[in-house]
């Protein structure tokens, strides 16, 4: 779009930042964060479902891309000869015999690093048409890199998903079953990293896969900016509209931001009431987050870093580590939640290590990019598999004494959970097909749109008990399941 406008992009990004903190100010000084009491379950995981798809979809489409660069072969010629090492060999005054047996003792696949082999084939045309196959620089003649990749990336995957199942078996004690399941993913990331290094070692060396990109220094990405940081709204002169016009998106990025922080912190807020069932716990802090995250988008766009976002998951997990639980219980009762040391010190820390990450770049780099889209397949699948819908979803095809005993399931008629299981789908698909075409950018207003329709249409179709039912509160425990996977209770963008 900025270059269809032929204008600085940097420029207009700072824009619609400095707009979207104005309209972030705007919204808390009206207070507007009670709005989010009006967006229920029936958005929430209409949100959820659009999240899975999106992380369902992206690891498949890179892989149709990876088959679509490496097609698979109905027949490779190996092993192939790397020729540095051909050349190592013909530099020495040796027999036929003693290159013969060089060559079986050195033979690996092709090294794109070194030079051209095509002189040695010619110098030597009966040895090597003989005993090897005609060395080439074709990549296809490789170890195919789409087959391995797909196993990378459902490996990843299956291994995450095994350790998040062994949360609940009854192997080892309950510590050792949940810190395996909570270091699930990089237990299989670091699994699927050893595998991926053994692979290039088997092939000489060379990469059968591509790697994630990190950058070997500090500095802008963009080299026309150099190595300065700072962004002027004025660094390149742009149309005066465009200056207004730019409140547009900033305003379907406000309203983004909105939902992802209000509602992650409805999630924090419905854990602290499993211990806190007779004060506030957020207070004003819903106003201070949506402040601050608003403030933060500003400096990120002066500097040009990315736009932050909240962190279900993160925050989840981080009031996990602080729960405390009873130790007096009766063998076979589940711990009771005694309290949550809720404080500021390890949200620091856990920050100050993600800081650290710049450090690891070495580290990094061996990760293969098909690991890390096994872990957006995990995603995937966790995030929308604890939701109602998804239960109700799953309850169609399973006889009706069979079904557990919850109330959206015995006090709503089959008909009517149908219905408004067939609402949600339709406006999940509403959403997907405008996020995938050109107007995706009426994405947010549509979501928004879900909030009126919820409170004023759904009414007519459904009683007041029925959607109290299908669209309330989930009933709070006061026995605090500790066995619970936090990754599984989140389904927002992670």
């Amino acid at each position: 779009l900025c270059q269809l406008l032929q204008s600085d992009f940097w420029t207009v990004r700072l824009c619609v930042s400095l707009w979207t903190t104005f309209f972030i100010i705007i919204l808390v000084a009206f207070e507007g964060s009670f709005m989010i009491r009006y967006v229920t379950r029936f958005t929430e995981e209409i949100f959820a479902l659009i999240i899975a798809v999106v992380y369902l979809y992206e690891p498949f489409k890179k892989l149709y891309m990876i088959f679509h660069l490496n097609p698979v072969l109905s027949k490779y010629n190996y092993p192939l000869i790397c020729s540095c090492n051909i050349s190592s060999i013909f530099n020495k005054s040796s027999t036929i015999k003693n290159i013969n047996s060089s060559f079986n003792s050195s033979s690996k696949y092709s090294c794109y690093d070194c030079e051209s082999p095509k002189r040695y084939i010619s110098s030597t045309p009966s040895l090597l048409r003989i005993n090897y196959t005609t060395i080439s620089n074709d990549e296809t003649q490789l170890p195919n890199k789409a087959l391995l990749s797909l196993i990378i990336l459902l490996g990843t995957c299956f291994i995450a998903l095994a350790l998040k199942r062994f949360r609940r078996s009854n192997f080892f004690g309950r510590s050792t079953r949940q810190t395996l399941s909570d270091f699930g993913m990089t237990i299989a990331l670091l699994c699927m990293v050893l595998f991926d290094m053994r692979m290039t070692k088997n092939a000489g060396g060379h990469s059968l896969t591509q790697k994630i990109t990190v950058p070997d220094s500090i500095r802008p990405s963009d080299r026309e900016r150099g190595n300065f940081w700072l962004i002027s709204p004025l660094r390149k002169q742009l149309p005066f509209w465009v200056y207004f016009a730019s409140s547009f998106p900033a305003i379907l990025i406000s309203v983004v931001l909105f939902f992802e922080v209000e509602l992650t912190s409805i999630m924090i807020q419905s854990k602290l009431k499993c211990v806190h069932t007779t004060k506030p716990i957020k207070g004003t802090g819903y106003h201070l987050d949506i402040l601050i995250a608003g403030v933060l988008i500003s400096i990120s766009g002066l500097f040009g870093l990315p736009w932050i976002c909240a962190a279900p998951v993160r925050s989840i997990a981080h009031v996990a580590s602080l729960s405390k639980y009873s130790k007096t219980h009766a063998p076979g009762e589940k711990p009771r939640l005694i309290d949550i040391k809720d404080q500021r010190l390890t949200n620091i820390g856990v920050h100050i290590l993600i800081g650290c990450t710049i450090f690891a770049a070495p580290i990094i780099r061996k990760i293969p990019v098909a690991a890390l889209f096994g872990i957006f397949l995990y995603f995937g699948i966790v995030s929308i598999s604890g939701t109602q819908l998804f239960s109700r979803l799953k309850m169609m095809f399973i006889p009706t004494k069979y079904h557990p005993n919850v109330g959206y399931l015995r006090r709503i008629r089959q008909m009517k959970r149908y219905a408004y299981t067939f609402i949600q789908i339709a406006a999940a698909g509403l959403l997907i097909t405008i996020k995938v075409t050109n107007f995706a950018f009426l994405f947010p207003f549509i979501l928004v749109l879900l909030v009126p329709f919820r409170k004023w249409c759904l009414p007519f179709i459904f009683t007041e008990r029925e959607l109290n039912e299908l669209d309330g509160d989930e009933q709070q425990d006061s026995i605090f399941d500790d066995e619970i996977d936090f990754y599984g209770q989140v389904h927002l963008p992670i």
